[in-house]
């Protein structure tokens, strides 16, 4: 019975001591791009959203007004959702900006007010033009006609010359390649990462046109208003992957053990603000800031549970300062905080072949 008791107690013991949360950070390409990508984003993580305003009154179709009111819910849910970035939407919020200064200088001139306000590390400032496209007709593959084929040349048997015969007489009513309806669809986007902090810039800019098929073998053109909505989700997707690196997670431990109980108690207090349904990193961040204030800069814990910090925010100059300042303090996990360390190195740049064309 004792035995067991002491056993429960060593269990809750290491329970207490090391726990683990998964941290979300992002993950940037093997390429050039994705490096100066890195470098421009350190910290970046909350996104203030405006689009510049689109004068509906120049747009003569009315599926074109139609697509202005799709246009910023689209962009701000595709963000939301699938982006590394906690985005903020500026949209009807004169008490911060008023309409008349929704430009790109106007943005520029009052970032650090909108920063401020909002506690945004930067803005994404998107402009939206005029729509072009053009229809026309272009051969496109029938893979069903194709299957139903090669099924009845399957098929042909014994009686091979006159199933053969056949199936070249169907492809003549129903031929493997057919004139099907094209739309090709462009539409002008800008988009602006402006740094709150220095008002440095990163610009994409959209060039290429998106190609939309009707169904194989109808003529017509397709639709207009679906085909500005595919266009649409193709340019904000490309807009993602050149501003937004990709999210990865990881299980990290987060330590809450010190000789001191104060700065234990606040070590412990820091991991229960992110253990819990609603986790707060901001919260938990000032509590280890607290408890590495207490321990007077020597609590290793506490330094490494800020570079964990400063890693689920991308801020990875931060995140390796810290580390190697628990590792300096010499813990007993060392080796694991090196292995944090090397999540952050920037990876070797691969070739770009295919931009060099």
């Amino acid at each position: 019975m004792r035995f067991t008791s002491v056993f429960l107690f060593c269990l809750l013991l290491v329970f207490i001591t090391c726990q683990s949360v998964t941290v979300e950070y992002p993950k940037y390409p093997s390429t050039k791009e994705g490096r100066d990508l890195k470098q421009f984003l350190n910290g970046v993580r909350t996104v203030a959203f405006t689009l510049e305003p689109m004068n509906s009154e120049i747009w003569g179709h009315e599926s074109n007004r139609s697509f202005i009111l799709m246009v910023p819910g689209k962009i701000y849910e595709s963000f939301s959702k699938d982006s590394y970035f906690k985005i903020l939407d500026l949209k009807d919020r004169a008490d911060i900006l008023e309409e008349k200064e929704l430009s790109f200088e106007g943005i520029q001139k009052n970032r650090k007010k909108i920063g401020a306000l909002l506690d945004a590390d930067a803005i994404l400032y998107v402009s939206v033009k005029q729509p072009e496209s053009q229809c026309y007709v272009e051969s496109k593959m029938d893979y069903l006609a194709l299957g139903m084929a090669v099924l009845r040349v399957a098929a042909a048997g014994k009686d091979r010359d006159r199933q053969l015969s056949r199936a070249a007489s169907s492809l003549v009513n129903d031929p493997i390649v057919k004139p099907t309806g094209v739309r090709k669809v462009y539409i002008p986007i800008e988009a602006n990462l402006i740094r709150i902090d220095s008002g440095e810039t990163l610009k994409v800019v959209i060039s290429k046109p998106s190609i939309i098929f009707n169904g194989v073998g109808d003529v017509s053109c397709p639709s207009i208003l679906p085909s500005l909505s595919t266009a649409l989700d193709e340019s904000i997707s490309e807009i993602q992957r050149r501003l937004s690196p990709k999210v990865e997670s990881e299980d990290i431990s987060i330590f809450t053990e010190d000789e001191n109980p104060e700065v234990e108690a606040l070590l412990l207090e820091g991991y229960e603000e992110i253990a819990g349904e609603n986790p707060n990193f901001q919260r938990a961040k000032a509590a280890w800031e607290k408890a590495d204030l207490k321990a007077k800069g020597k609590s290793w814990a506490a330094k490494a549970n800020l570079a964990t910090y400063y890693f689920s925010e991308g801020d990875y100059q931060k995140a390796i300062q810290f580390y190697d300042e628990a590792i300096r303090l010499g813990g007993p996990e060392d080796d694991y905080l090196k292995e944090l360390k090397e999540l952050m190195a920037p990876p070797p740049i691969e070739e770009e072949a295919t931009e060099e064309k």
